[in-house]
């Protein structure tokens, strides 16, 4: 305990550093449309690579800068290099592809948050539907102020995707009146459910009942053929995972999908 919290209060004492020099990057891990197979979107994750070229997990400082508050000035850095990154490719003519930003809840409660958010849009001359914001199923359901968030957001222009869904304790009637688009299904899903009988009832069942409510489907934490072919079965849209590619340099993604388009 006590060799963790000397670490904990290095990471902390290191972020604004760390910030300034850009040691926070960004990777993207590619969603494939489940018929075509073709690249249909990516989602944004940091990692932090320090100067002497190690990488910190973001199983350590994720949790802990989201205890202290850190997390808000982390989250939007990321979207903002996420635009970025958007603005560059669009202006080289590439083919738009959605790259969706993960948004703590500390960062939803910070203030004129959407305000900032839609500047840097702005500011970078992108479309809105370029940067979807994801925020975890607890996050997005059971708080009514972050309800009427999210639902800002949507009106300023953002497209909203629930993430996790299923590591939580979901209410039928309050996902229906959620202003999201897109639903992802959570990794344990994948590694559970599709592992037994009753499980596969279950997420064919899910799938199609968050259809007929007008969601998209994305399944994350495809890892073999089997499952990518269970979930194709049942009616997912797009597939998150190892079986296609995990997260990569953007330099490494741009090389390996961009250049198809």
């Amino acid at each position: 305990m006590g060799r963790k919290h000397i670490r904990d209060r290095m990471m902390e004492n290191e972020f604004d550093e760390a910030i300034r020099n850009e040691e926070f990057v960004v990777y993207l891990q590619p969603k494939y449309n489940v018929v075509t197979e073709e690249i249909a979107g990516a989602e944004a994750l940091v990692r932090w690579k320090k100067k002497d070229g190690s990488m910190v997990s973001p199983g350590e400082f994720i949790p802990l800068y989201e205890k202290d508050g850190l997390i808000v000035r982390l989250d939007e850095y990321v979207f903002n290099k996420v635009c970025e990154i958007q603005k560059t490719l669009i202006r080289s003519g590439k083919k738009l592809i959605p790259i969706s930003v993960n948004l703590s809840r500390a960062s939803i409660h910070y203030e004129n948050m959407i305000l900032r958010y839609v500047h840097i849009v702005e500011e970078n001359g992108i479309p809105f539907s370029a940067v979807p914001i994801e925020l975890t199923e607890t996050a997005a359901l059971y708080n009514v102020q972050i309800k009427e968030l999210t639902e800002k957001m949507v009106n300023a222009g953002f497209e909203l995707h629930m993430d996790d869904f299923g590591s939580g304790y979901s209410s039928l009637n309050q996902i229906a009146n959620m202003p999201a688009d897109t639903i992802k299904l959570d990794h344990i899903f994948a590694s559970k459910s599709l592992c037994t009988d009753k499980g596969r009832i279950l997420i064919r069942t899910l799938i199609n009942l968050l259809h007929q409510i007008d969601y998209n489907v994305v399944f994350e934490g495809i890892e073999t053929l089997e499952q990518k072919q269970l979930v194709e079965s049942y009616g997912c849209d797009l597939i998150q995972g190892f079986y296609y590619s995990r997260p990569i340099p953007v330099s490494d993604f741009e090389n390996k999908y961009m250049c198809l388009n």
